[in-house]
Parts: structure tokens; sequence; C-alpha cells
């Protein structure tokens, strides 16, 4: 249940990114009325059933240095480009030599794309225990994270299920060592604790 600092908090964030999403004539701004009972302490919140309507964050992290985590963009998972390559490169990395890369991150339903169909030339992502992305459902609006798979049918990457790390309610991808051109894409599937079980 949100405490009212959460509460307070939280509709600060949703009034910051319905900012965002005006400025730029983009997605659906009535999206951040879906769940107007959400922040009342007496309301019995059911957690989303996708990630469609929850607020997710996306962090460049790197294991080479100290500090090792740059500052994060938001946005509202809805119908467009959560995280575009133009926002994505300008995210400041998190090590002094660090690396800044036109990559588009889409977060769906039940799924996180990662495309570098925009990146300006081909590259390697340097070397670390831990080197790339993370995408947390900020405010846990969505149902836990059970597993995260990925879809090679839909992926290109040279990149191995070592790579894909998750807890709750965030998502690792780690990049370190990998080499990447515009023909890369990686799609990540995610079944949530209120999806059936399926028979393995």
């Amino acid at each position: 249940m949100a405490t009212l600092s959460q509460r307070h908090m939280v509709g600060t964030v949703i009034a910051a990114v319905a900012v965002v999403f005006i400025a730029a004539k983009c997605g659906d701004v009535h999206a951040f009325q879906i769940r107007p009972g959400d922040w009342d302490e007496s309301a019995d919140r059911t957690p989303l059933s996708t990630l469609n309507g929850a607020i997710v964050e996306l962090k460049h992290v790197s294991s080479r240095c100290d500090h090792g985590v740059s500052d994060g963009l938001i946005a509202l998972v809805g119908s467009g480009m959560e995280f575009p390559g133009e926002s994505v490169v300008e995210i400041e990395p998190p090590c002094v030599d660090g690396w800044a890369v036109q990559l588009d991150v889409d977060v769906e339903g039940r799924s996180i794309v990662y495309d570098f169909c925009n990146v300006a030339a081909a590259g390697t992502f340097p070397q670390a225990e831990f080197e790339g992305f993370v995408v947390t459902d900020t405010f846990h609006l969505a149902a836990p994270i059970r597993s995260v798979t990925i879809d090679w049918d839909k992926s290109t990457m040279n990149m191995s299920d070592a790579a894909i790390s998750f807890d709750e309610h965030t998502v690792r991808v780690n990049l370190a060592g990998l080499e990447y051109d515009e023909t890369c894409r990686v799609k990540l599937d995610l079944v949530l604790e209120t999806d059936p079980e399926t028979s393995q």
C-alpha cells in the first residue's frame, strides 16, 4: 500500500511525464487517468496484467566504474516508442570513458525490444562484468515478473541467454563485449505472475 510520500512522488512523476508527452504531442495522455484510485490509501490495487500503463525507467549500468549507474529516462508504457534512440544516446554514460549508442528501446505489454536500426555506425560494447541497460517497473504497477526469455525468432544479436537477468520488477540486458550494427535486434518476452501457467 502506498504511503503519503510515495503517492506524492508518483503524482509528481506522472505529472512530469504527462508534460513531456503533451509537449511531444505523442502517446495517449489520457492513459494517466486509467487507474485514478490507485494512490488512495484505502484502495486495494490489483496489479496490471501487462506492462501497459506502468511507469518504467531505463538506465545505463556499467561495472567498469565506481558510480556505475546513469541517470534514468522515465516513460509511461503505451502504444508508442518509450525510449527512442535520440533520447537514449543522450543518456550521460556512468563512466568517464563510457559509450553512447542510438538504440531504440520499446517496452510493450509483455516484451522489451532493443533495436539498433538507427545506430550511426557499427561498434563493440566495452568488456566488463556488466555493461548494458536496465528497465524497471518503477512503482511496481504491473504484476511481478516470473520469467524473461529471448525470442530467437525475432532477435538477431549474437548473445547468450546468460546475458539476461531479472527480478520481480527489473530486467537487465548485459551487452558487454558484443558487436552491433544496424541489423541487430533483441526481443525479450516476459511472463508475469498474472499470466496463466504454461506447461513446460
